[in-house]
């Protein structure tokens, strides 16, 4: 594990993942670091990202914030989406699974992608965790060990 800082790889994967479908914002202070695998944690943010962008793109802004609690960095991929039912939450980051609506070939994806966030985020010594949003949508936020 090594620092990284969020407000670079936090653009770099904007710049990667975005496209005219959606509105990507990021909201990350200024040298926040924190200790992680670069390439992992690049990797379980972009897939948060994309999978915002195909479930919500079009239901407002997607944006990417950090904050720091005190040895700990809170990284959130937050939407505007229609969120998902509270008893498919729990289960989402199971390997193979995909919520009953989304099943269909023409989404793609075999219900890897957030198993894979998951892992990563762990071998990175974080958690991560989902919720709706209050105000509708989906929120994802990745807790990592700060690098100082």
């Amino acid at each position: 594990l090594q620092p990284v800082d969020l407000g670079t790889m936090t653009a770099e994967v904007l710049e990667r993942e975005g496209n005219s479908k959606a509105e990507l914002k990021a909201d990350v202070p200024k040298g926040l670091h924190v200790r992680a695998e670069p390439a992992l944690l690049g990797r379980s943010v972009g897939n948060l990202v994309r999978n915002a962008i195909r479930y919500a793109g079009e239901g407002g802004p997607i944006t990417v914030s950090a904050r720091r609690e005190g040895d700990r960095v809170l990284l959130t991929v937050s939407d505007h989406g229609p969120g998902l039912p509270p008893e498919i939450l729990s289960r989402i980051f199971d390997p193979f699974y995909r919520p009953e609506p989304d099943r269909g070939r023409d989404t793609g994806g075999v219900g890897l992608g957030l198993a894979i966030v998951q892992s990563c985020v762990e071998a990175c010594q974080g958690s991560v965790t989902s919720q709706n949003r209050a105000l509708g949508g989906l929120e994802f936020t990745i807790s990592l060990p700060a690098a100082d």
